[in-house]
């Protein structure tokens, strides 16, 4: 009995067409609503370089934040409005005190603006120290420092 209960069940799931669901697609042709753009480094001497391109013939709103390595924690947000084939381009560099900021020479606009000389990666979403974040890491104070934004990554969502 239990047998032909299981190959009903079956049989009922093959003729409803019922397959596996995603929540996430991988484009074939590299394009999307959403990119991870997976590491981005400033020690050492590095620079991290990168490009966020409006595909499309319409106009779009993406939201950009970065987050440092250690706890996924956001060191820096904005809004980039964007053109039709509008390419964006930024980079990542030390900034000479302690931490990494994000620089461009790029006229697209950006909510808020991104200063001529890079806007400073914020520690305050792991260290307590804004009213939007009270809640400091657990880290013991050496991982309390601005150096936790020279290296993370980075997530573009269009709105």
């Amino acid at each position: 009995m239990t047998m032909k209960k299981k190959v009903l069940s079956a049989a009922v799931v093959a003729a409803m067409g019922v397959g596996s669901a995603h929540a996430v697609n991988i484009s074939q042709t590299g394009t999307g609503e959403g990119m991870i753009i997976p590491y981005y480094t400033v020690r050492d001497g590095n620079d991290s370089l990168f490009s966020i391109v409006n595909t499309t013939d319409d106009f779009k709103v993406v939201k950009v934040r970065f987050h440092e390595a250690m706890n996924s924690r956001e060191v820096l947000d904005f809004n980039l409005y964007m053109s039709p084939y509008d390419v964006w381009t930024g980079a990542v560099k030390d900034d000479g005190n302690g931490g990494a900021k994000l620089t461009t020479n790029d006229l697209s606009c950006t909510v808020p603006a991104i200063p001529a000389g890079g806007e400073p990666f914020r520690d305050w979403a792991y260290t307590g120290n804004a009213a939007q974040f009270p809640n400091a890491d657990t880290a013991t104070a050496e991982f309390l420092t601005r150096d936790r934004t020279k290296e993370g990554y980075l997530t573009v969502m269009e709105m």
